[in-house]
Formats: C-alpha cells, structure tokens, sequence
C-alpha cells in the first residue's frame, strides 16, 4: 500500500513517470526488501539490455524523420486520388493516410502532426465542417499505435515474452477495420449532410504524383516485409528503416539536407531515449513484484474472483482505459504486463490477442477527456480548446470502443493473420 501511495503522489506531483517508477520501485526495496539497493542499478542496465529494444528508438528515429520530410505529404495526395471522389472523400482520405502512415511512424503524436499539417487546412478548403476536420485527425492519429510497426507492441512483447512479429501482425486487421468504420461513419454523415467538395485529379496529374509517391508507398513493404519474409529481425527492420527513409527524403525527394537530417534525429533520439528510460526503470518494477509474488497473487485473486474470459477482458479494458489517462502507453505496458500476464492461460487467452486489446483500450484514453494525449496534441496544433477537441472526436470515440468491443470478443479478428504466418 506504501508503495501505492507513493507512486500516486509522485504522479500527481507531476514527476516524469520514469522518476515515478524508479522512485516508488526503490521505496520498495528498502522497505520489503532485506536485497541490498544495488540491484537497482543492476535492474536498471537489466532493463535495457535487451535485444528486441533497440527496435523502439530505431523506428522512433525513422518515423520522426518520415513526418518532417516529404513522405506524409506524398501518402496524402495518393490516399486523395484515391478516395477524393467520393461524398466525404477527402476525409476519407484522411483516415486511409493515417493508417498508411502509422505503418511507419508507430506513434500516434507523429501522425497527427504529420497528417493533420497537410489535411487540415484542404479540408477547410474543400469545406468540410472544422470539427470534423480535427476531430478526424485527432482519433486518426490514435491509430499510429495498433497498425505496426509499434513502439507500444514492441514493450509489450518484452513484458509477455511474446513475439513481436505475431504481435505486429495481429493488429494490422483490427487497425485496418477501425479506418474501414471510421470510413462508413464519415460516408453516410457527408452524403447525408451533403458536406464537403469531391476532389478530382486528371490522369496525368495522379500518374505523377503516384510515381513521386512509389518510394513512400513501398516504406512498410520494405520493413514489414523483411520481418514477415524471415529476412530481417524487428531490430534489423528498424535499422533498414532508418537507412531508407533518409535515402528517400535526401537523395530522391531531395527537400531535406543532411544537416537538417541530423537536427530531426536529434529529436528523435531524446523522445526515444525517454522512451528506453522508462523502459529501464519499469525493469526495477518487474524485479521488485515479482520477487515479492505479487502477480502470482493478483492472479489468484482475479481468477478466484472474476468467473468468464468476456468478464476479465471487460476488467482489462477498464484498467487499461484508466489508466492510460494518466501514464505513457509504453510505461502502462511493461508496468501492468507482468501482472495480468500470469491470468491469461487461466482464461486460454492468447497473449497476441490480449496485447492488441490492452493497445485498443489505452488507444480509447487517447481521445478521451480529461487526459487524453491526442486532444492535448490537437489542441496545441489547431489552438482549439480542451472541450471542442474533445466533442469534435466523440462520433470516432464511440466507434473506436464499439471496434475495440468486437475485437476483444471475436479473437479471430486478431488471430487470424498470425495463425497463417
């Protein structure tokens, strides 16, 4: 309880989670503990030597460069041939640049950025109602975390000991069916409405642009497909992303230099090792409740007490959800993994399964009031109130929760692409 106290006050406090953990971890020790206090620090370097690790700042570093380059602004003008000429095509497209681009940046923050710089002010012009422009763009950007690569996924399968390759492939169709809901919900609203402008690009003009775009296109193919063809590690598809990405915004887009390449690391490499940080001392966690049973405890405790697999899912969720409202989703993972990890073979759960509606469920704390991460990035960007942010994304909320519901009780939606790996 102690340690509870502790870890809620420093918090609230507004301490950098990874002091919060390591602060509270330590307490731990020193208080229920008889280990000396240098098995902190050995936790500490524990934590980061991990081979599967070194995936998460390589794709950061890759994905900060993909949005600051010319590769976002390709992937919409394709995505906007393609969907321009339906009734709410240009949001549409929207969605569809999202999902594309989450399958190389891995973050949501970088999404929306990326995404919401280039879309928003053509859906303006294309009038479309402002709310539905940022509220399009702040649930969009949710999705950055379940389409892989993802930095979240990558923590969690460190936690569970699972595979990051079944892991990232198991929510390409639960990312995939989100964009195609969010799609029909945009479609009827604008028919209905008769909001927005249809776009239309002649043949030659969307010949064009498809060929500049062919580089940014085959992004994901290259990196996934290494990964899924048995070619290359996740760690290795990481560096091959980095290597790539900088070929094409300097040699083939040619609108960024080397200089302004390094500037764009640099600020990569800090929200990555922020990332690793925490990482680090969630390991001093792990250590610390394990050592003292606690998740053998809190399984026996849940198992004893909550009777079905659809009544534990539906307490993942809720904890999740919570949760994520007040921690980084990095963090949330490898912090709650190895307590709720121990209960899944009770319920005959698959971990790739669990993974993917843990995700979903702090995806929901993204876009929800008061804490929502997304909103405070789209309030920033569009210098809009918390409230506007917020109501602008609530059709998308409830849509993102209905999906999340579907997958959490149909696990073949997940499954069924890692069973035919």
């Amino acid at each position: 309880m102690v340690i509870v106290i502790a870890f809620a006050v420093l918090l609230l406090l507004g301490i950098p989670i990874s002091m919060v953990v390591l602060g509270a971890s330590t307490l731990g020790v020193i208080l229920y503990s008889s280990t000396p206090l240098q098995i902190v620090v050995q936790q500490l370097f524990s934590g980061l030597n991990n081979y599967i690790l070194l995936a998460v700042p390589f794709f950061i570093i890759s994905g900060s460069i993909a949005a600051k380059g010319s590769t976002a602004k390709y992937l919409t003008s394709v995505m906007t041939i393609i969907f321009g000429r339906l009734r709410g095509g240009s949001v549409i497209a929207t969605i569809a640049a999202c999902a594309f681009f989450a399958a190389i940046s891995g973050s949501s923050v970088a999404t929306i950025v990326a995404i919401g710089t280039i879309m928003i002010p053509d859906l303006l012009k294309s009038k479309y109602p402002e709310s539905m422009a940022i509220g399009t763009i702040t649930a969009g950007g949710s999705i950055g975390v379940l389409i892989p690569p993802s930095a979240p996924m990558i923590a969690l399968c460190v936690a569970f000991s699972a595979s990051v390759g079944q892991m990232f492939i198991g929510g390409v169709m639960p990312g995939l069916l989100l964009a195609l809901a969010w799609s029909v919900f945009v479609f009827f609203v604008c028919k209905q409405k008769n909001l927005g402008e249809t776009v239309r690009y002649g043949g030659r003009e969307a010949v064009a642009i498809v060929v500049k775009a062919i580089p940014a296109l085959i992004y994901p193919v290259i990196v996934l497909g290494s990964i899924y063809g048995g070619l290359a590690t996740p760690t290795e598809a990481a560096c091959i992303s980095i290597v790539y990405i900088v070929i094409v915004e300097i040699f083939i887009y040619k609108t960024t230099t080397f200089r302004q390449i390094f500037i764009i690391m640099k600020d990569g490499i800090i929200n990555a090792a922020t990332i690793t940080f925490i990482i680090s001392c969630s390991q001093v966690l792990t250590w610390f409740i394990t050592t003292r049973q606690i998740p053998v405890a809190i399984s026996g405790w849940i198992v004893s007490t909550v009777s079905s697999q659809s009544a534990f899912l539906l307490l993942v969720i809720v904890i999740f959800f919570v949760a994520g409202c007040f921690m980084e989703l990095v963090s949330l993972m490898v912090i709650l993994g190895p307590i709720l990890s121990p209960t899944l073979s009770a319920y005959g759960i698959s971990p790739v399964h669990f993974g993917i509606v843990c995700i979903m469920a702090a995806q929901v704390s993204y876009i929800s009031p008061p804490f929502g991460l997304n909103l405070f990035v789209s309030m920033n960007m569009n210098k809009k109130g918390l409230w506007e942010v917020a109501r602008a994304s609530l059709p998308y909320l409830l849509i993102l929760i209905a999906v999340m519901l579907l997958v959490a009780f149909i696990p073949e939606i997940s499954l069924w692409l890692p069973s035919r790996m």
